[in-house]
């Protein structure tokens, strides 16, 4: 793939990525998960919205593979699926490179 495909194909990723960040709730949640893994309801608690909300924002980022699930029983565990970031990490790295050049 030529450089300025893979270009493009990494910048369509990092968009998707912060497209799920555009919501405030989902970067609280993420950054929950961050932390450790948690059920809906837990991740629920404190926050503004219902059970049912969460599961949806949690969908949405699973959808992004930012977060992964798992049974334990009959809950579900939610996790912060951290290869969901190379994206970001590969983006930062570029700009990084490129800042180093022009010095």
């Amino acid at each position: 793939m030529p450089k300025s495909h893979a270009h493009a194909a990494l910048l369509r990723e990092v968009l998707r990525v912060f497209a799920m960040f555009g919501h405030p709730l989902r970067v609280v949640i993420f950054q929950r998960l961050a932390r450790t893994p948690m059920t809906a309801g837990e991740l629920a608690r404190g926050l503004p919205i219902t059970r049912s909300a969460v599961v949806q924002h949690l969908k949405r980022l699973q959808a992004a593979r930012l977060v992964e699930t798992r049974a334990a029983g009959r809950r579900r565990l939610y996790r912060v699926q951290r290869r969901g970031l190379a994206p970001l990490s590969r983006w930062l790295d570029r700009l990084r490179a490129t800042d180093r050049e022009r010095i």
